[in-house]
This record gives C-alpha cells, sequence and structure tokens, in this order.
C-alpha cells in the first residue's frame, strides 16, 4: 500500500517513508475499529484513543482513483485542515513513545516504522495549516 499527501493548491507533497504503507494500514485499521475485528493495529488504536489521540482525522482518507461521481465525492469530502491532522499525528507520536501497551501493540503489528511515518506526515500537515492550505490523504493499493 501507499499513501499520498496531497497538499491543496499544491499537489501531492512527496514520498512518505516506506511510502507510508504502515501509517496508511494503521489508519484503516482504527477506521474499522468497533466492529469485531481484532488485530494488533486494531488494539494499537483502541489503545492511543484510550490515551487520548483522536483518530477522526487518521480516519479521513479515500482510494486515490475514482472510478465515478461517488468516489468523486467521496475524494472532495476527504480534504481536511491540517491543524487537526497534525494534532492527532503529534498525540500519536507521544502514545507510541511514551506508553509501554502501545509499544508492545507495535511491536506485534510488526508497525516500527510507524511512528516516523507519522512524523514526516506531521510535518507536512504543519507546513499545508501555515500555508491556510487544506490535505487529503488517498490510498493505493
Amino acid at each position: 500500500m501507499r499513501l499520498t499527501v496531497e497538499v491543496e493548491g499544491e499537489g501531492d507533497a512527496g514520498a512518505l517513508p516506506g511510502d507510508g504503507a504502515t501509517l496508511v494500514a494503521f489508519m484503516s485499521f482504527a477506521a474499522v475499529r468497533g466492529f469485531g475485528a481484532r488485530h494488533p493495529l486494531i488494539a494499537l488504536a483502541d489503545r492511543v484513543a484510550e490515551l487520548g489521540v483522536r483518530l477522526g482525522p487518521l480516519t479521513t482518507f479515500y482510494e486515490r482513483g475514482a472510478e465515478d461521481s461517488e468516489d468523486e465525492a467521496n475524494l472532495e469530502r476527504a480534504w481536511q485542515d491540517g491543524a487537526p491532522l497534525a494534532s492527532s499525528l503529534a498525540a500519536l507520536a507521544a502514545a507510541l513513545a511514551g506508553d509501554e501497551r502501545a509499544a508492545l501493540f507495535v511491536q506485534r503489528a510488526g508497525a516500527e516504522s510507524l511512528a516516523g511515518e507519522a512524523a514526516a506526515l506531521e510535518a507536512i500537515a504543519e507546513r499545508a495549516e501555515r500555508a491556510k492550505r487544506r490535505v487529503r490523504l488517498t490510498y493505493d493499493l
């Protein structure tokens, strides 16, 4: 998988470390929390939410290629302000660095690159916010 970050008016913000594959996997599992599935990344999402990480900005994304008008509308709805996204990513970084249970779930998921990918996206979101531009997260399988 590959996570693409677009900045409004600028286009693709450049590749994230590892193409953001671990981050988009985490985001995908965070989006399906509460549906009864079990996976270390779901457990991680639950844990960081308990620690105060707002997952909404991290679950606002869509598949990159639009095939119809519904996809186009969903892609348009995927635009978001940079500040809440950056805030969620900063809180995620703090949780990953400071919580033993979160670290255990990262290890179980083989998601050791998550913190670095999140930090790279946080920098992009902060830059977009300073420029008063929105960001959009899309993925390719």
